[in-house]
């Protein structure tokens, strides 16, 4: 693992896990590790997951009061376009 990647993920510990990509990468220049672009720094903070793909990272869990607690409503055929009544939680 290059010198810089190790320096990500200490700086993003370092921070508490507040500092975003643009951040991180002044901190990296301002180390000395120049040349590197935000979205490399994503790739590295993201990681591969099993698959070999890279998935967003969830740094914090959804609150509960945010999780929808009804069932999305299925979208329906290509050529509906009316509007649909809003769906009530109950």
């Amino acid at each position: 693992m290059p010198a810089w990647q190790v320096a990500v993920r200490q700086l993003f510990v370092q921070h508490v896990r507040r500092y975003g990509t643009r951040r991180l990468r002044a901190e990296l220049a301002a180390q000395g590790h120049t040349g590197i672009g935000r979205r490399r720094i994503q790739r590295v903070l993201v990681g591969p997951t099993a698959c070999g793909r890279s998935s967003p990272v969830r740094l914090f869990p959804a609150p509960p009061t945010l999780t929808r607690r009804c069932a999305p409503r299925p979208t329906g055929c290509w050529g509906n376009h009316l509007p649909r009544p809003p769906t009530r939680c109950g």
